[in-house]
């Protein structure tokens, strides 16, 4: 937690230097979530995501941002109904710093690619209770509470109005470090042995799990120029 509050200070200081005085904004939208389970690839998660975001406007084709939203990781097991399925959330508090390039500034569709670092941390989540197989048990226990990574993205922003801009941003969202770690095999008493004529083990093992994050975002935002505020100073 202590890392985290301290990105958060770094991100705050960033955008009181650099960003906050010239474009504040919101964005928000679609996640496609997918994750790994031990080298298994689950279904997509589709989960809304919304982020509040400073941005500098001194350079006008290189740019400096900085943000602070709510997203779900996490995925899915769908079985055969249309609404039968498993999900697995990750509620996250996302923090995000980085870079933004223009293409072009003065045409009505102005394109833009971005690169940033991510820092999470998980409020809560859903996993225990999803533990309807004795094969597939989770636990919040395994959870990193303190994630990190990398974000890559791009879009188009449109003037609207004399001050706002109008966009559409699309980004991907690795994450490097593990959402979900379970380190040691587990092995427990079979509570349901199956009746047969042939010896069984009492016991059953559960295999280590390793599981990352990556998201597709898909996003619609409004960011307002500094000098929108300066007509109420």
């Amino acid at each position: 937690m202590k890392r985290l509050l301290i990105v958060f200070a770094f991100i705050a200081f960033v955008a009181h230097e650099n960003v906050a005085q010239h474009f504040l904004g919101i964005k928000g939208g679609i996640g496609l979530n997918m994750q790994q389970w031990n080298s298994y690839e689950r279904d997509i998660l589709f989960t809304p995501c919304i982020d509040v975001f400073a941005e500098s406007n001194d350079d006008e084709l290189n740019k400096l941002y900085a943000s602070i939203g709510y997203h779900t990781r996490g995925s899915t097991v769908r079985g055969f109904g249309f609404n039968s399925f498993n999900p697995y959330k990750f509620n996250n508090l996302v923090a995000e710093i980085g870079g933004k390039r223009m293409v072009t500034t003065d045409k009505k569709y102005n394109g833009y690619y971005m690169l940033g670092l991510r820092a999470e941390y998980t409020l809560f989540t859903n996993l225990e209770g999803q533990n309807n197989s004795i094969y597939n048990l989770v636990s919040d226990v395994y959870v990193r509470k303190f994630n990190y990574g990398v974000s890559v993205g791009g879009g188009f922003e449109m003037a609207y109005g004399e001050n706002n801009i109008l966009f559409v941003e699309m980004s991907v969202h690795p994450d490097l470090s593990k959402q979900y770690e379970q380190l040691e095999t587990l092995t427990i008493e079979n509570p349901n042995p199956i009746p047969s004529p042939f010896p069984q083990s009492q016991f059953i093992t559960i295999v280590p799990q390793e599981v990352r994050n990556v998201a597709l975002e898909i996003k619609v935002g409004i960011k307002f120029s500094r000098g929108y505020y300066d007509e109420y100073e």
